[in-house]
């Protein structure tokens, strides 16, 4: 035997749970893995049995994806052992050539559930972006998964009700392709320009920028952010969230661009400058700590790539919300705050 999950021996392969050896199934190779680690004369040693699908997956393929041709899909092994076996079953039903109408009906709309997006729904991204005459720009030369589903994300809140015009969208798309570094920051400063330009109390293009140019530097001490081992428990998550309030620290964003887009799309910030600026960046982040030390987290749902975690925090019975990303880094920053 060297085999060890969690600190315990695994003898044969019932040893680990169903979802476990059935994503194993699902990692062309997985099955015979299994049964050379329980056998071979070295350790094979784990955290736990997210840590060995994502191990075997990555070893055997070098990438961190497993491939499920039949539907489509491509999803990290972290991601996948997070649904029941039942769930597991029947995505792996129609992998196996299910013709039933029922059951490729149920699977599709598990998907939907799970927020697990097909090959045929990620390619609604490039008529997204041809819509936004940004197709040709180098930005979107090398999309990856997540950067496709925030693309996809995107394309559901400008198609939504009361969303801003086409030509609104397009111009915002122009000034996101000027500003941002990747394709998550082409979201975050499209998003931050509509508001602007768009929203209630509307800015004309050049007030938009030099708005958006003068609230970036406000938002330099606002990305450190505490940090735990990799991916934990919520409990380990708010722990880690209350001490680092308990020392008078505030929660950072993953990125500049999203607090930017936090500050514009929820903060209320319409281009203040000075200490009129920078008091409303700190009293809207004061804001948000302070939710933090009253909300409690909800339980993790992983991003479809298994590279994040996120959670949201609510006070019961109470408006408002806080989103919290944890990365595999183990890194807990501040997603979005929507305040009561």
């Amino acid at each position: 035997m060297t085999l060890i999950v969690a600190s315990k021996p695994v003898f044969q392969p019932a040893g680990l749970s169903q979802p476990a050896l059935l994503v194993l199934s699902c990692i062309d190779g997985g099955n015979e893995w299994l049964a050379h680690a329980i056998q071979a004369p070295r350790v094979y040693a784990f955290e736990d049995e997210m840590a060995l699908v994502v191990a075997a997956q990555q070893g055997l393929h070098g990438m961190p994806l497993v491939l499920l041709p039949k539907l489509g899909l491509l999803a990290g092994a972290a991601r996948l052992i997070a649904l029941s076996a039942a769930d597991l079953r029947l995505l792996m039903a129609v992998e196996a050539g299910s013709e039933d109408a029922a059951t490729t009906a149920a699977a599709q709309t598990l998907l939907a559930g799970e927020a697990l997006y097909t090959a045929a729904d990620l390619a609604a991204v490039d008529t997204l972006l041809k819509s936004l005459g940004v197709a040709g720009a180098p930005l979107f030369q090398a999309l990856s998964l997540g950067e496709r589903i925030a693309l996809l994300d995107l394309k559901a809140q400008l198609a939504a009700d009361g969303a801003p015009a086409a030509a609104a969208q397009k111009a915002a798309a122009r000034f996101a392709i000027d500003w941002a570094y990747g394709p998550v920051e082409f979201v975050d400063y499209l998003g931050a320009f509509l508001a602007l330009t768009a929203g209630s109390s509307p800015l004309g293009a050049d007030d938009a920028r030099a708005a958006l140019a003068a609230v970036a530097p406000m938002l330099f001490d606002a990305l450190d952010c505490p940090a735990v081992a990799g991916f934990v428990a919520p409990e380990a998550v708010a722990g880690a969230v209350a001490g680092w309030i308990r020392t008078g620290r505030r929660i950072g964003f993953p990125r500049l661009s999203r607090g930017v887009w936090q500050l514009v799309v929820h903060g209320g910030y319409r281009g203040e400058t000075g200490t009129a600026g920078q008091a409303l960046v700190d009293a809207h982040l004061d804001q948000a700590k302070a939710f933090l030390t009253r909300a409690s987290l909800d339980r993790a749902r992983l991003a479809q790539d298994g590279g994040t975690a996120h959670f949201a925090a609510r006070e019961p019975d109470q408006p408002g919300e806080v989103g919290l990303q944890l990365d595999a880094t183990g890194a807990i920053t501040l997603e979005h705050f929507a305040p009561a």
